[in-house]
């Protein structure tokens, strides 16, 4: 990712290959980036090779013929990536584990179109190429992850609801051009079960919704910026660029965005790109001039990523360019990782009594009370006590049709690697036989075998464990996910 000159090809169709993996093989991405890093500075070394602008690391488990297969796909149109021949230790900032779902704005979301061909992301991301399947912000749902608005005119009426979707489903916004202080000056009174209350738009800003004060200061009242911008936060994940963007920011209507005069950004705003030399710094805002800024709605950690970058079109073959679009999918990728973490399923019965709550991403043996599936020492077959567990997973299967399940099948660190791996495998199947027989639907289990590469404990090879220990590694996993085509937002028994 740190590879110089930036092109479509070295930097951007990485997002590409992260999202084909993530997307169709379920791999767990380490996103590797030095907290203690300048501008450009080096996350890792090896030997006498430099590795900058965060580093995306496909864990060794993930390997199999198959996906060297695709990996090597996506080198021969311009990734770059070198296997790593020995174990090290590497500053992993987070993991991804989701594929984003993006959703263009019916307005004008076309021109998002080229980032998403720069990077090799297809169609079926976000909507495809015919506006007839974007959205507009009224139409979005819990399985929606982020809501693209490049150069909208965005109206009360017709935005309000990502105020509601920003909250309820941990949903992302990302505005470009004037679509950010539009969207910041908009409020209105919303219906309410006694009084109607005023709402308004201002994710990134401070203010109390409806004064005169609150908000940004309307791109047409303000002067342009002017370049060079400062770069902030290197080791933050959007910033993970290489060079400056700063020429990309400088056509169309919004060129920099400021707060009102008496008001200011929110607190926990993370300001990538700034103007310190902003020209109507006193006089219209005490600033400062952002010119790429984002960070949760409303300054609350449990809501969706909000982020705004300036200019009609950041697309383009130039490094500032490349820099530019670079910004939007590590916002994008990240923001989709934060809506997974946050957005909480609720599992209820029809009295609306609240059984359990759950995360894509997390083990529902974990969240039902329930004992580890764990089997015997070189063998794959399910155990009688493990069965009577599998019982009650298949009957909460069957309960909610939203519900789909990925094995994860795992073994203890005796016998070799590539044994282990395929034992794994038997273990994955056998799981899913016996789930199928209890009436799962097979199109709802998938799953795979990870061998030895993830234990639980420190019984790596030619450590000495217990048989207790060993035992605990030798586990299956079901990690929850959700059918988007049937999920309304609560789970009913």
């Amino acid at each position: 990712m740190g590879i110089t000159p930036q092109t479509k090809a070295n930097a951007l169709k990485p997002y590409g290959l992260i999202y084909d993996l993530l997307k169709n093989y379920g791999v767990e991405i380490k996103w590797v980036i030095n907290p203690d890093k300048k501008k450009d500075g080096i996350d890792f070394r090896i030997i006498e090779e430099d590795f900058r602008s965060g580093s995306f690391v496909v864990p060794v488990s993930y390997l199999t013929e198959e996906l060297q297969i695709v990996i090597e796909k996506w080198e021969s149109r311009g990734v770059v990536g070198k296997f790593l021949k020995e174990s090290m230790v590497l500053p992993v900032y987070t993991k991804l584990s989701v594929a984003p779902k993006w959703t263009l704005d019916k307005q004008n979301g076309s021109i998002a179109l080229a980032f998403f061909k720069a990077a090799g992301i297809p169609g079926e991301a976000h909507g495809g190429y015919d506006a007839l399947n974007w959205k507009t912000p009224d139409e979005l749902g819990v399985c929606d992850d982020l809501f693209i608005m490049p150069h909208a005119e965005p109206k009360f009426q017709s935005h309000k609801n990502l105020y509601y979707w920003n909250r309820t489903y941990k949903g992302a916004i990302w505005a470009g051009c004037h679509a950010g202080s539009e969207l910041e000056n908009l409020f209105g009174p919303v219906a309410d079960k006694k009084d109607p209350e005023i709402i308004q738009l201002n994710f990134l800003s401070a203010g109390k919704p409806g004064v005169r004060t609150s908000g940004l200061v309307p791109f047409y009242e303000h002067r342009f910026a002017t370049p060079p911008y400062n770069h902030e936060l290197p080791a933050d994940p959007v910033a993970q660029y290489i060079g400056k963007s700063d020429k990309a920011y400088i056509n169309g209507s919004e060129r920099i965005l400021y707060p009102k005069k008496a008001n200011a950004w929110r607190a926990g705003t993370k300001k990538i790109i700034l103007d310190a030399s902003a020209p109507d710094v006193p006089e219209l805002s005490h600033g400062p001039g952002c010119i790429l800024i984002y960070g949760h709605g409303f300054d609350d950690p449990r809501n969706g990523l909000v982020m705004y970058q300036v200019s009609h079109d950041i697309s383009g073959n130039k490094p500032e360019n490349i820099a530019a679009m670079r910004a939007f999918f590590n916002w994008s990728f990240y923001a989709a990782e934060i809506k997974r973490r946050e957005n909480i399923i609720r599992f209820e019965n029809e009295a609306n009594n609240l059984i359990f709550a759950a995360r894509v991403g997390d083990d529902i043996l974990d969240k039902l009370g329930i004992e580890p599936i764990l089997f015997e020492l070189d063998k794959s077959e399910v155990r009688s006590q493990a069965r009577e567990k599998l019982k009650i997973l298949a009957n909460y299967m069957q309960s909610y049709p939203e519900l789909l399940l990925d094995i994860r099948s795992h073994t203890d660190s005796r016998a070799d690697d590539s044994y282990n791996l395929s034992l794994s495998q038997q273990r994955v199947q056998a799981t899913k036989e016996y789930l199928i027989s209890m009436g799962v639907p097979e199109t709802k289990i998938s799953g795979r075998g990870y061998g030895e590469t993830t234990p639980v404990n420190n019984c790596q090879n030619n450590v000495p464990c217990s048989e207790v220990l060993h035992e605990q590694n030798r586990r299956s996993e079901f990690i929850l996910s959700i059918n988007c085509e049937l999920y309304s937002g609560n789970l009913k028994l």
